[in-house]
């Protein structure tokens, strides 16, 4: 599960095309440039999948730097934002302090008073996520990357409020054109199959709920807890 920016920028590379005239001199070390229109674009369409609320206590799942956490804090209100990852290269306070500085000042809103950011640092067993204590999990570009899915899984199910859902936006392999592999060459990881990943899903207690097959570029599933 050790994601990197990297990584997280393969995942987005339709999209983050668009975002070409945001500032290119960025304050923070890890982590992307996007202006409001791009983050807008971007974003607004998984937000509004996710059935996202105020209220909401949300966590990105190998989160990397942040960034595209903090860029959807931009577009929601009153959330607590538990930013997750096991790669304290790019998961840092201070590097994230500056993000949601540069965002907030791009927004125009004091991000810091709208929502709560959380970060957490976890491992390839457990997030440290706090139990029963969220209503949407996103993990992007994370799955396949898993170096124990299950025991990962049965962790995020323990994570979920029980009206929780998690959503998955992942490379498949077979899936638009993807190879068994994953492309980027610094992972190069296999690919699960969309009826192997639904099975592993199913097997750690998930309930498939919705599912888009084309978010820009890659689908992605939403899950409840499967009812015992």
């Amino acid at each position: 599960m050790n994601l990197t920016s990297t990584l997280r920028f393969v995942s987005f590379a339709g999209i983050l095309v668009v975002s070409a005239c945001s500032p290119k001199v960025k304050p923070f070390a890890h982590g992307a440039t996007m202006n409001q229109k791009a983050i807008e674009k971007t974003f607004s369409p998984i937000l509004t999948f996710m059935e996202m609320k105020p209220g909401f206590a949300f966590a990105d799942v190998g989160a990397a730097s942040g960034d595209f956490a903090v860029m959807m804090a931009t577009l929601i209100d009153s959330t607590t934002v538990y930013i997750q990852d096991i790669d304290t290269t790019v998961l840092k306070q201070d590097n994230l302090d500056k993000i949601i500085d540069y965002y907030s000042a791009q927004c125009g809103h004091a991000l810091r008073f709208k929502h709560t950011f959380v970060l957490v640092i976890g491992d390839t067993l457990q997030t440290n996520l706090p139990d029963a204590a969220l209503d949407r999990i996103y993990t992007n570009a994370t799955f396949h990357v898993f170096d124990d899915p299950e025991a990962i899984l049965a962790d995020l199910h323990k994570k979920l409020k029980p009206t929780g859902m998690i959503f998955i936006r992942d490379s498949f392999s077979g899936d638009h054109e993807e190879g068994a592999f994953c492309s980027d060459a610094s992972c190069a990881k296999p690919l699960y199959t969309i009826p192997q990943f639904l099975s592993v899903m199913k097997r750690n207690g998930f309930m498939l709920v919705k599912e888009n097959p084309d978010m820009s570029g890659y689908p992605v599933y939403g899950f409840a807890r499967a009812v015992e």
